[in-house]
């Protein structure tokens, strides 16, 4: 017997909330609340509960964050 795993989780996007961080965007597993939250990539980030990960656009994505979420 054998199973199958499927993520089936959606991410909003974030941006990191640390000096010097650059222009990356984070994942952030959801439901969201508008504010402080920790990314999959364990960094501390600002969120917006209407941001789309796989929607986003501009900046650069963490490549954890990417590797993880997809």
């Amino acid at each position: 017997m054998t199973a199958t795993l499927h993520a089936t989780s959606t991410y909003a996007a974030s941006a990191a909330h640390l000096p010097g961080a650059g222009n990356l965007t984070h994942a952030v597993a959801r439901p969201v609340v508008d504010g402080l939250d920790q990314s999959v990539c364990g960094l501390l980030v600002s969120v917006r509960a209407e941001q789309d990960w796989t929607a986003g656009a501009g900046a650069g994505r963490c490549g954890e964050c990417a590797r993880i979420a997809g």
